[in-house]
């Protein structure tokens, strides 16, 4: 499997490629930063399988309800059949349900399945991929893209077999999108630019309304994204890429935009459709390539920003591509000033429910004979100060952290890592303490709020 970083490569120099074809084609919309994740992995438990009786009995992977502390599976809960993979997992508001797309071996297909967690039951499936799970509401009902025969917003009743088409969607890249009300919801992401810009792309926000025939309705955000322009005119400038971040903030109903290309973040309403640009402070040149990542405080008054620098070094005869992680700052989403920041070396990063934060970073170089990365561990910091509680170092130079999920309370947190095999890592957030591990070697995730574990068996 292959490393974040590695990963964060491919995903340069897929765009380096298609801007340096850009007059030969058209531009495609920008993939998400995490296009080309592997799926999340966990590895064969120790335990000797009985033989198989059905055909679910020959799915590999499974959801196990485990104890919050110990990650030991409870014996009280048979393991659920998940399919071969899993990928997308989403839970309801209330915790009953869960969904997730699942894959089998066997043909490849893909299935939307959703889970009764109160009951301990698969209730329903639907054979068709989930590629964005937007919600699965408190009656089971799943609100999804898929890419199947072209982007579509569906919704797969949980009563039912069949899905209903909602909206046909434009081709664009989506990132993300999420509930505004129960009949209204926000997505967004990138599309080719319009006529006149001075860039092939730019993000995409739009609405889908549910009360309206599933109109799909765009909000004009002038935001950059993609090849920016280049202070060379070398071979290799278009590695050069920005790369924003869209946060949901459910206090405000808002989302947030922090720019790749420029210290900035758009506010977008997406009820009135009101877009606000607000300059904030920075520390860098992001017209190099920044990268962000970005997370919101439970209460909706601050945005924690992380960056990723992106410099390009070259000559007549050679190139190198370097990022670096730039650190956090803390931005207060009523006056935006800049209220915290901790320089760190640190490009990603997460809030728990209690409002602590976990990030991580890492540094890489690339050029024609060389590719090379570097963690720098992972950082447990105070939401209120930014101040660093614990620095854990890497364990390897190439050991990436992510994705990360929390307990309901926020009390544990629980990190993906990958040291030659992949893992999760309970953590105590008030002290920093690692309270168990669990390893494998395939499908591994922690779906923190509902105290579930998805793993191969």
């Amino acid at each position: 499997m292959a490393s974040r970083r590695g990963l964060a490569l491919l995903v340069a120099l897929v765009l380096g490629l298609a801007a340096c074809t850009e007059e030969a084609s058209p531009p495609q919309p920008t993939a998400p930063p995490d296009a080309f994740a592997s799926t999340p992995t966990i590895g064969p438990s120790t335990t000797t399988r009985p033989a198989p009786t059905t055909t679910l009995d020959l799915e590999r992977v499974v959801l196990q309800r485990v104890d919050p502390v110990s990650l030991e599976p409870i014996s009280a809960f048979e393991p659920i059949p998940m399919g071969d993979w899993m990928w997308g997992s989403t839970t309801s508001a209330d915790g009953r349900y869960l969904a997730a797309t699942i894959n089998h071996d066997e043909g490849g297909n893909s299935e939307l399945r959703l889970v009764d967690l109160q009951s301990w039951i698969p209730v329903a499936s639907w054979a068709e991929s989930g590629d964005l799970i937007v919600q699965v509401d408190e009656l089971g009902n799943i609100y999804y893209v898929t890419d199947q025969v072209g982007p579509e917003f569906r919704i797969a009743w949980a009563g039912g077999t069949d899905s209903t088409l909602v909206a046909s969607l434009p081709n664009y890249g989506f990132w993300g999108a999420n509930p505004v009300t129960d009949r209204l919801f926000v997505i967004y992401g990138t599309k080719i630019a319009e006529p006149g810009s001075d860039h092939p792309e730019q993000v995409m926000v739009a609405t889908i309304d549910l009360d309206n025939d599933g109109a799909f309705t765009e909000i004009r955000v002038p935001v950059q994204v993609g090849r920016v322009d280049p202070y060379s005119q070398g071979p290799w400038a278009s590695y050069l890429n920005t790369s924003p971040s869209f946060t949901w903030d459910p206090i405000g109903s808002r989302l947030l935009i922090v720019h790749g290309a420029e210290d900035a973040v758009t506010e977008v309403d997406p009820v009135s459709g009101a877009v606000a640009a607000h300059p904030v402070a920075g520390t860098l040149d992001p017209g190099l390539g920044a990268r962000r990542s970005s997370v919101v405080s439970p209460d909706g008054r601050s945005l924690y920003i992380a960056t990723r620098s992106v410099e390009l070094i070259e000559d007549d005869d050679d190139w190198m591509v370097i990022t670096r992680p730039a650190g956090v700052q803390a931005i207060d989403t009523t006056t935006w000033e800049t209220v915290g920041r901790n320089d760190e070396p640190i490009s990603d990063i997460w809030v728990s429910p209690s409002g602590t934060l976990l990030g991580s970073g890492y540094t890489t170089e690339e050029s024609e004979s060389v590719s090379w990365s570097e963690s720098t561990g992972l950082y447990l910091l105070d939401g209120s100060n930014l101040n660093v509680r614990v620095h854990y170092p890497p364990e390897t130079p190439d050991q990436w952290w992510g994705p990360v999920t929390f307990t309901d309370s926020g009390s544990i947190a629980y990190a993906s890592t990958w040291v030659q095999t992949p893992r999760v890592n309970a953590i105590e957030m008030a002290t920093g303490e690692f309270l168990s591990t669990a390893e494998g070697t395939e499908t591994l995730e922690m779906i923190g709020p509902v105290g579930v574990l998805a793993s191969t068996r």
